[in-house]
């Protein structure tokens, strides 16, 4: 397996299905990895993100295309949404993430 698809896809570190691919990691947020709505947010910044379109004078070299999609913001979607899905099945991590929260609303309800 190489680094890459060892950082991508799911692994069999937490038994997750594989996530190389837009429409695997789709599949595997529809399986309910992930948190709740996941799904249906990622569906829904990509539809933004893909409905957002860069001019061509904005960018250099792309003289035969009308519009070109962000495709850097695009990854940065997906590559946020893989590491949701890899924090969601890491317990150790998501209660870690629940301590903090608390003690923070513990310390802003003092205040």
């Amino acid at each position: 397996m190489s680094a890459q698809a060892a950082e991508h896809g799911g692994g069999s570190r937490f038994g997750l299905p594989p996530m190389d691919t837009v429409q695997e990691l789709r599949a595997a947020l529809r399986a309910g990895h992930g948190f709740p709505g996941d799904a249906e947010r990622l569906d829904g910044e990509l539809a933004a993100q893909l409905l957002t379109r860069v001019q061509v004078d904005e960018v250099a070299a792309v003289d035969e295309l009308g519009t070109v999609v962000d495709l850097a913001t695009v990854a940065e979607i997906v590559a946020a949404y893989r590491g949701r899905v890899l924090l969601a099945a890491d317990r150790d991590a998501v209660e870690a993430v629940d301590q903090v929260v608390t003690d923070m609303l513990a310390r802003r309800g003092a205040e």
